[in-house]
């Protein structure tokens, strides 16, 4: 099993490392690789750290898994669906690791319907959250629910470094302190 944890890690916080800890419990022998996303591809996503800088966070936070430049490698924004269907070549049961809120956009992703019926996803649920999987169909089947009650915020953490500086590793807060990053 192949678990694909995409998103901004924008820093990456504990929440991301202890997603990871709940994922490892959970699907114990699973392969999970980190995919964050790419300035130049993520043009909506604003006060995103360069692509390097949140890879070598990445790196800190992480040091044990694989930290893939996929997405960052790409010229332009190819959806889920290509990055899973290139993923396949390594193992054929993939799993995209996805927050609840991302649900509700879910049906305006590239290739959204031949992306549920091929593949797997692990929804992670926080307490206040509610999830409507109608709009799936017949391939509800495909998602597995996991909660996880933690509240902290990334984008709490680039708003005020300082005041959250427990919600990082130390080895990331060094970083972010080094090469001065969320400075207003």
């Amino acid at each position: 099993m192949l678990i694909i944890y995409g998103g901004s890690f924008n820093p990456p916080t504990k929440a991301h490392l202890e997603l990871v800890n709940i994922i490892k419990y959970n699907f114990k022998g699973a392969k999970i690789v980190i995919v964050p996303v790419s300035n130049k591809n993520y043009t909506w996503k604003t006060n995103l750290a360069s692509d390097e800088d949140r890879l070598q966070m990445l790196k800190l936070e992480f040091p044990d898994l694989l930290i893939s430049d996929y997405e960052m490698k790409n010229k332009e924004y190819q959806g889920t669906y290509k990055l899973l269907s290139d993923f396949k070549e390594y193992d054929d049961d993939i799993y995209f690791l996805i927050g609840s809120d991302n649900l509700v956009q879910m049906p305006l992703w590239l290739n959204f319907e031949k992306l549920i019926k091929e593949f797997k996803f692990i929804v992670v649920k926080r307490p206040t959250d509610d999830i409507d999987f109608t709009k799936f169909g017949s391939y509800k089947e495909n998602f597995k629910v996991i909660e996880m009650h933690n509240e902290i915020s990334a984008t709490k953490v680039r708003e005020n470094v300082e005041k959250h500086k427990d919600w990082l590793s130390l080895d990331v807060y060094n970083y972010i302190k080094k090469h001065k990053l969320y400075e207003v």
